[in-house]
């Protein structure tokens, strides 16, 4: 029997990729608002790093929940104002500062989603949902 795999449209489990989502955004934003975040890389520039790092995979997250071109590009836009909004929040939140670079840092990192996602990896979550699909249809 053939499965076919979904290329277009709404993911069937679409609220809990949404929700897993949601999850992750709280838990950037719980890092990003620490006194001590528990993730830091120890070097010149490291946490430009780290931010281009977490907003491409945010974005790529998002971009496996929204896989039409306006759906990617309202996810981008979103993906960039909470980026601009986690800066403004440290802005109030002593010892943590806002620092326009870290802005320009997680666009990068939204760009190179944008990038990624014109690759497989854009398809990672309609493989899961094609894999699980497989399984619950086996008879073995």
């Amino acid at each position: 029997m053939s499965v076919g795999v979904q290329t277009s449209g709404r993911l069937d489990w679409h609220r809990v990729w949404f929700a897993i989502g949601v999850l992750l955004m709280a838990w950037i934003l719980w890092q990003a608002l620490r006194p001590d975040p528990a993730v830091a890389l120890a070097f010149p520039y490291g946490d430009k790093l780290l931010h281009a790092i977490t907003f491409t995979c945010l974005m790529g997250w998002w971009g496996n929940v929204y896989r039409t071109h306006r759906g990617r590009l309202v996810a981008a836009a979103c993906c960039l104002a909470y980026g601009i909004a986690i800066e403004v929040a440290q802005g109030f939140d002593p010892p943590r500062d806002a620092d326009p670079l870290d802005v320009l840092a997680d666009a990068a990192g939204i760009a190179l989603a944008l990038i990624f996602l014109r690759t497989p990896l854009a398809r990672v979550l309609v493989g899961i949902e094609t894999l699980l699909r497989r399984r619950s249809s086996d008879p073995g």
